[in-house]
């Protein structure tokens, strides 16, 4: 669905994260000077320029509810497109149950730490490229930490499991039922030296040469990489992996990490 957010004060403030993953349109603003400028990435403009645009759904953030209602009829905007910010259960659940006639996939994205470390947060902005994607993401990880906070922010579910660091994907039944499984970093070894082939997983791997050392080349041996893509950020990761697990392919895949963090 296609939304436009009439008001860009207080009540935008608070229920502007509602919005994060969803096709906002454009704001609209009777404040002449807020016209014009952008606002977390969408331009403000003048109520009766709406017309100019294609929508599904005008939500009125703010108090003066019955106001701009009558505004925006006057402006020819159809009753039923209006809805205010106590309506939004009810409209987030129509678009829901329109989207769920689609099956959409479920992936599982594991860190071996939240931290504001680069690894980690490659792995949040694929989490955020898949979920406006429109797929089910759930990011997991072995420990803790600051960036938990910058995923619940964006409504992605977060699961700590320290299990991971020790334990096989078979042995953690919970990861079994998903659709895709993208492990990052080396960490992850173990992990998958017992698996389940039948889910496909991506191991993106980021890591310096000394983070290979103590590794039991046996245990890579024993990872199974049918139905697995192996990426690799750069010529590092992917020559020490293939010097113990030589007949691998191994595809190079980059990332940049915005300065919001």
């Amino acid at each position: 669905m296609k939304y436009i957010i009439f008001g860009t004060g207080e009540y935008y403030k608070r229920y502007k994260r509602w919005f994060l993953d969803r096709d906002v349109v454009v704001l609209l603003d009777n404040d002449t000077k807020k016209q014009g400028k952008i606002m977390d990435g969408h331009l403000i403009i003048p109520p009766e320029r709406i017309t100019k645009y294609e929508y599904d759904a005008v939500v009125i953030l703010s108090f003066y509810y019955s106001e701009m209602k009558n505004q925006l009829c006057g402006l020819g905007v159809p009753i039923e497109k209006i809805h205010h910010f106590y309506n939004l259960h009810d409209l987030f659940r129509k678009e829901d149950l329109k989207e769920r006639d689609i099956k959409s996939k479920s992936i599982l994205l594991l860190s071996h730490d939240l931290s504001l470390g680069g690894p980690a947060l490659a792995l949040f902005h694929a989490a955020l490229t898949l979920k406006n994607a429109g797929y089910e993401v759930v990011y997991a990880s072995m420990i803790d930490g600051e960036l938990r906070n910058k995923l619940e922010d964006y409504f992605i579910p977060v699961v700590v499991d320290f299990r991971l660091q020790v334990c096989t994907m078979r042995e953690l039944t919970w990861t079994g039922k998903y659709d895709l499984i993208f492990c990052n970093t080396i960490n992850f070894h173990v992990f998958l030296s017992d698996r389940d082939t039948g889910i496909p997983v991506i191991w993106w791997l980021h890591d310096s040469s000394f983070f290979y050392d103590g590794i039991d080349d046996k245990k890579l041996e024993q990872i199974n990489t049918d139905n697995m893509k192996i990426l690799s950020v750069g010529p590092v990761p992917a020559y020490e992996m293939k010097k113990r697990k030589n007949n691998v392919e191994i595809e190079n895949l980059m990332y940049g990490v915005s300065n919001a963090i």
